[in-house]
């Protein structure tokens, strides 16, 4: 009976190794893709229900009489502190988080009145960026997903971002906050861009919702003005003009 064993030879064990690090260099780029396509879906789908909680809430108030609950940057005229704390203007997106989710009673089923329902802060991140602790009382940037658009009215067309990941810096948006031409003009994602957070996604994609409702996730290859705007050019003349709120 031959005991003899006959194992892999280095070289063949150097083929071995080789023909796998071929197999992952093209199974890794196929699984990153994947996990950004998960990731845009998932966190459209969390914009999505978060614009659709703002806008019930909206619809409510204005059968009562008040203000809708996009942010404002200034203090309104004859604003009603008890019924409309965010007349008083904010200057932060995560600012704008804490008083429409009631941060600061959170903890308290007895005082805590957010301005919506149906969602929690859990649509506030994912994809890198880490929820909330629990016991928090306020929103921190770095809990952040979303960069908000303050002063939305009526007069704003239904094309207008209204919530976009914060990856897209806001500064690249403002210089359109009043005019589009319809053109095509290339925004930068990513800290490169001028955004305090790289994450969610980096420089690779970014998800955007509509003030129409309309939910936007795509590549970088697609973070295009004629994308953003569909081509739609718009002129706003109101009194306070939009503006794009950072988590910073």
């Amino acid at each position: 009976m031959n005991k003899n064993k006959k194992g892999f030879t280095l070289v063949e064990l150097l083929v071995v190794i080789g023909i796998l690090g071929i197999l992952m260099g093209a199974l890794v780029p196929a699984i990153s893709s994947a996990m950004v396509k998960a990731n845009l879906s998932a966190c459209g789908m969390r914009g999505r229900n978060l614009f659709v909680a703002i806008t019930a809430a909206n619809t409510e108030r204005e059968a009562l009489g008040l203000g809708n609950v996009w942010p404002k940057t200034q203090a309104e005229e004859n604003a009603d502190s008890a019924t409309d704390p965010l007349s008083g203007g904010v200057s932060s997106a995560q600012d704008y988080f804490t008083y429409l989710f009631d941060m600061q009673n959170i903890s308290d089923t007895t005082k805590w009145k957010p301005y919506i329902s149906g969602v929690d802060i859990s649509v506030l991140s994912g994809a890198g960026v880490p929820a909330s602790p629990n016991g928090a009382t306020k929103i921190d940037a770095k809990n952040c997903l979303w960069n908000v658009t303050a002063n939305i009215t009526d007069e704003i067309p239904d094309v207008y971002p209204v919530l976009f990941s914060r990856n897209l810096p806001a500064s690249q948006l403002q210089s359109y906050a009043t005019t589009y031409d319809g053109g095509s003009q290339e925004l930068t994602l990513g800290k490169s861009g001028g955004a305090t957070y790289d994450t969610p996604f980096g420089n690779k994609a970014f998800v955007l919702i509509r003030k129409g409702g309309g939910v936007i996730t795509q590549t970088a290859k697609y973070a295009l003005t004629s994308v953003m705007f569909n081509k739609q050019p718009y002129s706003i003349e109101v009194e306070n003009p939009p503006q794009f709120l950072e988590a910073k």
